[in-house]
């Protein structure tokens, strides 16, 4: 194994689990110093450090909610005061109720704005602070941004948004030699999927619209990001890089009997 970011160290906010578990041990087995950020998921965050350390991989845990300004300063403090520096940010935190958009209460779109938008926004602010040239910052969103998908109003809305700051911030930064990239996937085999119901059916649909036949896995989006936070991406800013196995070429739609 290539450990192309030995010295490095990253952030990975929401890293106990699911898609952010993935990106830790991609990054932490490339040789970087990975920060684990949770908040609720202890038992999850101290079994994914012990399995990375038993493993020989540098690692540490931090308790931060990115929907407060306040913790999520904290915490980047703590990082300062430990490293003096940070070299990647990955902002895969997210939150937000799934239903239709006139049964979400006023507190299910605060806590998606909060946490998804918010909290991109101020973890890139604050890490763009400790980072010097070089520097990487990846941004996680989903086809939910730009394809209008069943009771994800919500997530979708802020994910569109975060796509677009990560423009902005890209602009803004790389001046200063900082990368900032998002990148996207179609439905994951895993944690989020569990969530429609019911999933076997949404499964089923799904594979029949994707020319690769499959949903796609944690593992597989975790390399999208390990490829933009690498060297290998170097030249690469402001954009949305999409794995979905085809899904979103929209062949589907167009897919018929012959002669229909």
């Amino acid at each position: 194994m290539v450990r192309d970011l030995t010295g490095k160290v990253a952030l990975v906010t929401g890293g106990a689990h699911g898609v952010g578990r993935a990106v830790v041990d991609r990054l932490a087995t490339r040789g970087a110093h990975v920060v684990i950020n949770y908040l609720r998921a202890e038992e999850a965050a101290q079994r994914t450090l012990r399995e990375l350390t038993a493993r020989g991989h540098s690692a540490e845990l931090i308790r931060c909610s990115v929907r407060r300004h306040g913790s999520i300063s904290r915490m980047f403090d703590t990082v300062g005061e430990r490293h003096a520096r940070l070299d990647i940010l990955v902002n895969n935190a997210a939150s937000g109720a799934f239903g239709p958009i006139d049964q979400l209460a006023e507190k299910d779109w605060a806590r998606a704005v909060d946490t998804n938008l918010n909290g991109t926004l101020w973890c890139s602010q604050l890490a763009a602070a400790q980072m010097s040239d070089g520097g990487a910052i990846v941004n996680l969103s989903s086809l939910g941004a730009s394809l209008a998908a069943g009771n994800y109003a919500a997530i979708g809305t802020t994910k569109a948004a975060v796509e677009a700051l990560t423009r902005y911030l890209a602009a803004e930064y790389g001046p200063r030699g900082i990368r900032v990239n998002t990148a996207s996937a179609g439905p994951l085999e895993g944690e989020a999927l569990r969530s429609f119901a019911p999933a076997a059916g949404v499964r089923k649909a799904i594979r029949a619209a994707t020319p690769l036949g499959r949903l796609g896995t944690e593992s597989e989006l975790a390399e999208v990001v390990l490829f933009l936070v690498s060297s290998a991406a170097s030249w690469v800013t402001g954009q949305v890089l999409v794995a979905d196995g085809g899904l979103s070429l929209g062949t589907a739609l167009f897919a018929g009997e012959p002669g229909g």
